[in-house]
């Protein structure tokens, strides 16, 4: 008999906090904060954020940074923090992609590793004519509302290139976010100095834009050595968070299909080196349908989309893989029970995080 699966993600999404907020103590002193208090606040203590190997829960991270935000009175924290934040710190991911030999090849290597600092998270990189765009986002419900985090992943990524290429000054064309909090004329041009970018709001990804020509550009902290071992560690990791939740693989795998307009069992299976043969019996050894797990990311992707208000839903449904508005209609009134505008209409009632 089949069994459906939950709607929910198998696992708790979790993140190693320390790969991400090295330095945030000595930030929010400088900043006259009590960095205790913020911890306290965020049901955290300083071992999370020394621990190399410890995981705690993504939320934990997600709300961290808000109150951070909050407490130094600052809607730019995180893309301070995140545009001070050395590369290197940020354990097999920024090691990695610095010891590449390109941007190219250091970009691709942050969507392979970027699971052994966080679950739920996607890293892509799209190529369109003399254009490249570098973004990333999450497959898991409701976490599109937290601005502080679109933030530090974007400087994040902008600091990868510069210490890669060893210049302080390197700027993309543009820094594009889903949505942004209120901001003045003086407020968007500082986050703009900030960045070294232009700003647009309304993609459905937080991300950048730059010359693809810039892929091709070596990097001067390329190691061949370094990037061997990390690549070898890399994999080990990776090989043990797969064993333990393959689900939550396939789910992240389904949502960089989705973003290109792929959909099928055969794209999935050929993304993940698996015959589709091989694809259906480890589905169905945990009693999940493939077109269950396809809905469930689709729903998934469409719930934190929906939170944008500046996206139309023609715009969101395109986003996560159809092509013909009315059957995401459909889809979403069986996943929600209502109209993708009706529920929309229905979240503007409850306070924006």
């Amino acid at each position: 008999m089949h069994v459906k699966p939950s709607t929910k993600t198998p696992t708790v999404p979790t993140i190693n906090l320390a790969s991400v907020v090295y330095g945030l103590e000595d930030y929010l002193r400088e900043r006259d904060a009590d960095p205790a208090e913020v911890l306290r606040r965020a049901e955290l203590d300083s071992e999370d954020l020394l621990d190399p190997e410890r995981r705690v829960p993504l939320i934990r991270y997600l709300e961290l940074l808000e109150l951070c935000a909050a407490e130094l009175e600052d809607t730019h924290f995180g893309l301070k923090f995140g545009a001070r934040y050395d590369p290197r710190h940020a354990g097999v991911v920024g090691n990695v992609a610095l010891a590449s030999r390109t941007v190219g090849e250091a970009l691709q290597t942050i969507g392979r590793y970027l699971p052994t600092m966080v679950d739920s998270a996607v890293f892509g990189l799209e190529v369109e004519g003399d254009k490249a765009f570098a973004y990333s986002y999450y497959v898991d419900p409701l976490l599109m509302g937290y601005q502080q985090k679109n933030d530090w992943a974007v400087a994040f990524v902008c600091n990868v290139i510069r210490h890669g290429l060893s210049d302080p000054d390197w700027r993309p064309d543009e820094a594009l976010f889903p949505h942004l909090p209120p901001e003045g004329v003086a407020e968007r041009r500082a986050r703009a100095r900030t960045l070294c970018a232009s700003i647009r709001v309304g993609h459905p990804w937080a991300g950048i834009r730059f010359d693809t020509a810039v892929l091709e550009w070596p990097l001067k902290t390329a190691d061949g050595m370094i990037e061997r071992l990390m690549r070898h560690y890399g994999d080990l990791r990776l090989s043990g968070l797969e064993g333990r939740d393959e689900i939550a693989v396939l789910r992240r795998n389904i949502a960089q299909l989705l973003v290109h307009g792929e959909s099928s069992i055969e794209q999935l299976a050929r993304r993940v080196g698996w015959s589709v043969r091989t694809l259906q019996r480890r589905l169905a050894a945990r009693g999940v349908k493939y077109s269950d797990l396809l809905d469930d990311v689709r729903k998934t992707l469409a719930l934190n989309l929906l939170e944008n208000r500046s996206l139309c839903i023609a715009q969101i449904a395109y986003s996560v893989g159809y092509s013909d508005v009315s059957a995401f209609n459909h889809a979403f009134r069986r996943w929600i029970g209502q109209a993708p505008g009706d529920y929309r209409k229905s979240q503007r009632l409850q306070p924006d995080r």
